[in-house]
């Protein structure tokens, strides 16, 4: 009887053991969430709008999207309104996103005073994997322009692999007007400034009879008392241009002066002189310098 009482205990025992096996074996579904899927870096192109969205998060073309920009002199500017100036093509692997900041004017719109200049940065980037992916950050490469805009911007592509980015503005106040220029260069690993601000132009019309003078004409009798000087009335103009001199490097800066100006001969006596010349700036491996010529405008 024991016996049997035995093995009836044994098999209770050994189906139970299998019951807890077969429960540790099979367990439920797991029910802890799955992992977010990691979102690729980089631009899907490299428009400027898609560039964009890489250095400023959120960044739209419409409303007016607000950034915070350092300034030249440290510290940060404030309220500047971003946008994409151009996305310029470096080589077939890289691209430099030139974007405009202009100071808002409290009401999400620009300022447009006549002296208000603008920020310029430069962003790099390089395509890996089919991605468009930032290298390199600029936020305030210069500040430029005048009534809150940039002037004229334009990249060359001057050929050995090299890019040239240059501005051109302009300001006129009361009876004189200025204009200069500016080059940078641009490449896979950043931007430099190749020449400071160059002035290319200037007219100022501030002596009675002015231009009258600088034509050749003699002063009338109410302009007498207050004569033309070298200080008072101008009229120069430059334009400028890129030219390649054959040697295996970058082309040449000239600059072609043209207008007249009041300039003293031997006996101290003011005549009108006429500006007729080139001004040549060469490359010396890390910018520009005078090579020949002179800026009447200096």
């Amino acid at each position: 009887m024991r016996l049997v009482l035995r093995l009836i205990s044994l098999t209770i025992t050994t189906a139970w053991l299998a019951g807890c096996q077969d429960r540790t074996a099979a367990p439920g579904p797991d029910t802890r969430p799955a992992a977010a899927a990691s979102v690729p870096a980089g631009a899907t192109d490299d428009q400027p709008a898609a560039l964009m969205a890489q250095v400023f998060p959120g960044w739209t073309a419409t409303p007016a999207f607000a950034a915070s920009v350092p300034a030249a002199q440290g510290g940060a500017q404030e309220g500047l309104l971003v946008s994409p100036l151009m996305a310029v093509p470096l080589d077939a692997e890289h691209r430099a996103l030139v974007v405009v900041g202009q100071p808002d004017d409290g009401s999400g719109q620009p300022q447009q005073f006549n002296a208000t200049q603008v920020n310029v940065g430069v962003y790099g980037f390089e395509r890996r994997d089919g991605r468009w992916v930032r290298t390199f950050s600029k936020p305030s490469l210069a500040w430029t322009g005048a009534n809150g805009q940039v002037g004229q911007a334009k990249a060359h592509q001057l050929g050995g692999g090299r890019v040239a980015l240059t501005f051109q503005s302009g300001l006129c106040a009361q009876d004189v007007c200025s204009e200069w220029v500016r080059v940078f260069s641009l490449d896979a690993d950043g931007t430099r400034a190749l020449t400071p601000d160059l002035k290319i132009a200037h007219k100022l019309e501030d002596a009675p009879g002015c231009a009258r003078w600088l034509a050749g004409d003699p002063p009338a009798d109410a302009e007498k008392d207050d004569p033309v000087t070298p200080d008072n009335c101008v009229d120069v103009t430059g334009s400028w241009h890129f030219e390649t001199t054959g040697a295996d490097g970058w082309p040449d800066l000239v600059v072609d002066f043209k207008g007249r100006r009041p300039v003293a001969d031997a006996s101290g006596t003011l005549a009108p002189k006429t500006v007729d010349g080139a001004w040549r700036l060469r490359h010396d491996g890390s910018g520009y310098r005078a090579a020949s010529g002179r800026n009447p405008l200096d």
